[in-house]
């Protein structure tokens, strides 16, 4: 007769501390103020206790939340402060009158682009493609030249009076979590809406409308003039 074999526990990922760093982390702006310990904790659990308490099916003590914050917040000084090391060593630029168009995904408009970037390279800001899709930011002026070589049919997206803000990063951006992030969250919380995002090697590139870019570029260098003081301090 066959021997039963030991089962081995399951474990039960919907814990209150496995749902509560869940929600932390996939809100960039609440990971931040945690981190940097400038939202009430109590307050904070109380808020998420209905969530929490929902998601498991029954009624979840405060206290194991406020508990869980506090093991997040932890982990989250410590991504921090490597995102710290970062950013406060990035510098910032913009270039204005951008324009940008999305075309559909096809061969022979992969060839049209290739042409293009051979013919206009110094005036071409960023390419990026998905499957369905390819994305040019290019100098303005240089709107009818590239709209020209696509059909009517295929050009998905024409947007004029565009600036970027550029930010470079030192290489350990490559391999340190949340730095983009990080940046989005403080254009976010300012309330500028973000055109596009393209993060090539250390660059990352944030595409706004004209008359965005300038409050964008000042929340961005405040953010980074912040940091600096933060690890001065």
């Amino acid at each position: 007769m066959a021997k039963k074999k030991n089962k081995k526990p399951i474990l039960v990922k919907n814990s209150v501390t496995a749902l509560t760093r869940e929600l932390v982390e996939n809100d960039t702006a609440l990971s931040m103020v945690l981190a940097e310990n400038i939202v009430n904790i109590s307050a904070l659990a109380r808020k998420l206790e209905s969530t929490i308490s929902a998601r498991l099916g029954k009624k979840v003590n405060v206290q194991a939340i406020i508990s869980a914050l506090k093991r997040i917040r932890e982990t989250l000084k410590i991504e921090f402060a490597k995102n710290i090391e970062v950013l406060k060593l990035s510098s910032l630029s913009v270039r204005t009158d951008l324009a940008k168009i999305s075309i559909k995904a096809r061969k022979e408009n992969a060839e049209t682009m290739a042409r293009l970037m051979l013919k206009f390279n110094e005036s071409i800001m960023q390419i990026s493609w998905s499957p369905t899709a390819y994305t040019i930011v290019f100098d303005e002026f240089l709107m009818p030249s590239f709209t020209s070589q696509f059909k009517n049919e295929d050009l998905l997206e024409m947007k004029n009076d565009l600036a970027a803000v550029i930010i470079h990063s030192p290489e350990k951006i490559i391999e340190t979590p949340g730095c983009v992030s990080t940046i989005i969250s403080k254009v976010a919380l300012s309330g500028i809406n973000i055109e596009d995002v393209v993060s090539t090697y250390t660059y990352t590139l944030l595409l706004f409308k004209r008359e965005d870019a300038s409050r964008a570029f000042h929340a961005l260098n405040n953010l980074i003039s912040e940091l600096r003081k933060m690890r001065n301090e």
